[in-house]
């Protein structure tokens, strides 16, 4: 394949996952962003490890984390060791919209790929995982 192709290919997945994020998120009334973090959120990451999880600034996660939090969905914990860092935790609500969310998710994605036929869609997740390291 040539690396353009590639390039497309690739662009072309990018454009689909985000359409997929978007279409989850407004049947929550969520944006792109707070779906992608509560599909993320395992354990309790500082604000910096969602930062470098999610590709942003760590301003933009204190918007998000703000934004959710004020719906209830997360908490912020002191870090045991650090008491300059604060933790991010889903709430028990937040845990139940993560679930839904997920589900939902997953329910689009079947959807789009099966438009691929089985043998495309059996070498689809190594090949993801692959790039993934």
């Amino acid at each position: 394949m040539e690396p353009r192709d590639l390039t497309a290919a690739v662009a072309a997945l990018h454009r689909e996952t985000s359409a997929l994020y978007a279409e989850v998120a407004r049947d929550f009334g969520l944006t792109s962003q707070q779906i992608q973090l509560l599909c993320l959120l395992a354990g309790r990451p500082s604000f910096g490890e969602l930062a470098a999880s999610l590709g942003c600034d760590k301003t933009n996660i204190t918007g998000l984390v703000n934004r959710l939090e004020k719906r209830g969905v997360l908490a912020r914990e002191p870090d045991t060791r650090d008491r300059r860092i604060s933790r991010v935790v889903l709430t028990g609500t937040g845990e139940e919209l993560r679930e839904r969310v997920r589900r939902q998710f997953s329910a689009a994605v079947r959807e789009r790929f099966e438009r691929l036929g089985p043998e495309e869609r059996a070498r689809y997740a190594p090949l993801t995982a692959a790039l993934g390291g």
